[in-house]
């Protein structure tokens, strides 16, 4: 069951008491590492009559055409997965084949250095991401959504962060996060589903992080010099690209 704002408020806030005041928001997949869903469905999930990929008609679904939320297409992706493999199979096939995004852990362990803590707000779930940040020695607090499975096993549904609308509303939470006393010192991200985390972290003062050429640099494009301006985002495919920029923001602070 999700649960009530209240208690996701509470819950995230107690996540953040052991953290430093200032906080580092990514998100995980095509951020930190090669998105999860991707991989996994290009390698397992189902193709339609008409040759395509089922995933991509999701994706698209919700990141062009608007016909979808952003829970019904991850649980729509999820869903077509677990009917192929189970969990345990697929974190399996994982351990053997995904990758992190060049200079993460370095990247990581340099905000560390500098008294930030680096925190995973991801749409992904957590039965996945969880055994994954262990895999590859990734060590951060993680805000996630969930799978919920039968007593006998059969996946039955995502329980959301937040709803199913947003799954995650990583906005919302740098927002209560700056409301509490602490500094959103930036965030990471790729696609459309961080537009919202980007839009807080730039009005809270911090850097953006776009991976690649997606959804999020798309926005940061679009909204360069009234949303964000020019000096308050980056690309990178390396982290290593965007660490001085990092380390001259929180010279700044």
């Amino acid at each position: 069951m999700k649960q009530s704002s209240t208690s996701q408020q509470d819950a995230w806030l107690n996540m953040l008491a052991g953290c430093s005041t200032d906080l580092f928001l990514l998100d995980l997949d095509g951020t930190v590492w090669g998105d999860i869903l991707v991989v996994l469905n290009e390698q397992f999930g189902p193709i339609d009559p008409d040759g395509e990929k089922r995933w991509k008609k999701h994706d698209r679904a919700f990141k062009v055409e608007g016909t979808m939320t952003n829970g019904a297409h991850l649980e729509a992706e999820y869903r077509d997965l677990l009917e192929a493999k189970t969990i345990d199979e697929m974190i399996t096939w994982l351990k053997e084949n995904h990758q992190l995004i060049p200079g993460v852990k370095d990247f990581l362990a340099f905000l560390r250095s500098m008294g930030v803590t680096p925190v995973a707000v991801s749409n992904g779930s957590l039965q996945i991401a969880v055994p994954m940040l262990k895999f590859h020695g990734v060590e951060m607090p993680i805000i996630a959504n969930s799978l919920r499975f039968s007593d006998d096993g059969v996946f039955e549904a995502m329980e959301f962060v937040h709803n199913e609308d947003d799954g995650v509303r990583k906005g919302e939470l740098a927002e209560i996060a700056a409301a509490n006393g602490y500094r959103v010192i930036g965030c990471a991200g790729d696609s459309k589903g961080d537009v919202c985390m980007a839009e807080a972290t730039a009005k809270l003062g911090g850097l953006v992080l776009a991976c690649g050429d997606g959804g999020l640099t798309a926005w940061c494009e679009q909204n360069e010099g009234s949303i964000v301006s020019a000096g308050s985002w980056l690309t990178y495919d390396d982290f290593g690209q965007v660490t001085r920029a990092v380390q001259a923001r929180l010279g700044g602070f």
